[in-house]
């Protein structure tokens, strides 16, 4: 199926008609393309090449980095109707300015924010912050794991699935996989927040949330997380998001039946067989690798 980009082209140009488009994209499709024909239809300008001129309007408004996702442009007759695709598909594009950066499997990534703050991303993992309107509104929507070293400024907030985290000037761990969000603080102090319960963290503490539910904060003695020493350390956690950051350290699938259990321990990234013996072992559980070393049996 063409997608909107071709469909909507197609119809200013006058190849379907307002049938095939309704019947393709529904009557709120038809119904605002039609009000934004109308709109452009009372415009009054001189001719000018529209191609160098959106290029300019581009160039002007769009942030060099806060590029999410790409369109395909089509030229229109008219300059009625090349103004309505601009204005139909250009402005939310151009006005979107998030940033959003991925850690390959098996791989770290170091993101250097506005003003010094830094963010190490574990493998897997995801950040996405608005960088236009970064040094007013300092607000990142995490997915996985990361450190964060933040300078003094604006609020720092951390959100996650599992709950926020909100600090002035700190360096501290997230851990937001599954259904679990455990937070250590190394320097300063971190408010964690998750289903209406919050707690303040100072240096050398963390707190655990499991399943919506916040523990008691706990003494650490680690000044950085783990998995920056290639180790991944786990507290009271699913089994089921044990496999699943084992298969993200080593790049792997892991077939394993479902299973309620739950681990504390850790396991190391160098070595597949014996990270495999450090969750296995404890548990009474047996594994097999294949001839590949992609893919894990678990018994």
């Amino acid at each position: 199926m063409e997608n909107k980009d071709v469909l909507y082209a197609r119809w200013l140009s006058g190849e379907i008609s307002d049938d095939e488009l309704r019947s393709l994209e529904g009557e709120d499709a038809l119904t605002e393309l039609k009000r934004v024909t109308q709109a452009a239809d009372s415009w009054s300008m001189p001719k000018y090449d529209t191609s160098a001129g959106f290029d300019k309007f581009k160039q002007k408004h769009q942030a060099p980095a806060a590029k999410v996702r790409k369109l395909n442009w089509f030229a229109v007759g008219g300059i009625a109707a090349s103004l309505l695709v601009v204005a139909f598909f250009g402005i939310p594009y151009l006005t979107n300015p998030n940033e959003v950066l991925f850690a390959e499997n098996g791989q770290n990534q170091t993101v250097e924010l506005s003003k010094g703050s830094e963010v190490w991303l574990n493998d897997g993992s995801t950040v996405e912050y608005n960088a236009r309107n970064w040094e007013n509104q300092r607000t990142i929507e995490l997915s996985g794991e990361a450190l964060f070293e933040v300078t003094k400024g604006s609020p720092f907030i951390v959100n996650t699935q599992n709950g926020s985290i909100r600090v002035l000037g700190t360096q501290f761990n997230v851990r937001a996989w599954g259904k679990n969000l455990y937070v250590e603080c190394y320097e300063g102090r971190v408010e964690v927040t998750a289903n209406k319960q919050e707690i303040v963290l100072m240096a050398n503490e963390s707190v655990n949330v499991v399943l919506g539910k916040m523990s008691e904060k706990k003494p650490i003695s680690n000044t950085a997380p783990f998995w920056q020493s290639s180790t991944s350390r786990f507290y009271d956690e699913r089994l089921e998001d044990v496999f699943e950051e084992l298969e993200r350290q080593f790049d792997v699938r892991v077939n394993r039946k479902a299973s309620d259990r739950r681990f504390s321990g850790s396991f190391g990234h160098q070595d597949l067989d014996n990270a495999l013996r450090s969750i296995c072992k404890p548990l009474g559980l047996k594994f097999t690798i294949s001839e590949d070393k992609k893919v894990i049996e678990i018994e």
